[in-house]
């Protein structure tokens, strides 16, 4: 099981969420945990964006402000999410 974690400083840029992708899918990891990743929307498609496979599922947390933004993103074939919790600043 490998398990990443990644301040990113934003993931506004789409030459940043290939890069990350790539990054992804050449350590091969199976849960990426994102901060700061500074995105107003989060959907799907930004998941799509981000993993290798479609086999994935995701949480996460707006940006507030000018700071801020989470994203947690797994292989479902290795974890599975029974229930999730975010407030401010956190996201279990």
């Amino acid at each position: 099981m490998k398990v990443m974690s990644f301040n990113i400083r934003g993931l506004g840029k789409k030459i940043k969420r290939k890069e990350f992708k790539r990054m992804i899918m050449s350590n091969g990891m199976d849960m990426c945990c994102i901060q700061e990743t500074k995105m107003v929307k989060l959907d799907n498609k930004l998941g799509k964006e981000l993993w290798s496979d479609n086999d994935f599922e995701w949480a996460g947390r707006e940006v507030e402000g000018r700071s801020g933004g989470l994203i947690s993103i797994w292989n479902i074939k290795v974890f599975s999410k029974t229930s999730s919790w975010h407030s401010r600043g956190c996201l279990l």
